[in-house]
């Protein structure tokens, strides 16, 4: 019975999660597309075309820099300049990952309450902690190893090389040497 109101209550929960976790999406969802409206608006007032237009604008005022005269910069729309001074933009871009952050808090949420109505799986059998054990449980290894052979590990003699910022360090990996047993 308690199992059982235990499960009910998880999955109220996921539902409840799901829902809060849709909220956000669509908030997020909104987010962006006031983030993309505001970067893509026809004309000089977006923020794509007045930067593509700024960067145009430098790229002439250099070249026209060794002729004598003066230069007229390009100067975006009071809109625009509105929206940089304002940090409008990066704002926008706090928000939407606070709202990332909140969602992915969310899915965590969700995977701990999806374990919690998952029974806990029984276990197959007594642990084994040794090879004599496997070899009682399971059996022995049907091949034996032929006798008169014999396998060594050395440790590598490899060593990095240091930096005037790092030590140098020798290799962790050993290397194994096959043979003969001689007798």
């Amino acid at each position: 019975l308690r199992a059982r109101r235990r499960w009910r209550a998880a999955t109220m929960d996921q539902e409840m999660n799901v829902r809060a976790k849709m909220a956000k999406l669509k908030e997020q969802k909104r987010v962006a597309d006031e983030i993309n409206e505001l970067l893509t608006r026809p004309g000089e007032d977006g923020l794509n075309e007045s930067s593509r237009k700024t960067m145009k604008n430098l790229e002439v005022a250099v070249v026209v820099s060794k002729r004598p005269g003066f230069f007229e910069y390009y100067k975006p729309a009071p809109e625009v300049e509105a929206i940089q001074k304002n940090g409008e933009i990066q704002h926008l871009v706090k928000k939407l990952n606070r709202l990332g952050g909140e969602i992915a808090q969310l899915d965590a949420e969700s995977q701990n309450i999806e374990a919690m109505r998952k029974p806990l799986k029984m276990s197959s059998g007594p642990e084994l902690t040794s090879l004599a054990q496997w070899n009682a449980r399971y059996g022995t290894v049907e091949k034996p190893v032929p006798s008169g052979f014999y396998s060594g590990f050395n440790d590598a003699p490899k060593i990095y090389g240091g930096t005037e910022h790092h030590r140098a360090f020798k290799t962790q990996s050993r290397t194994m040497k096959r043979g003969r047993l001689i007798r």
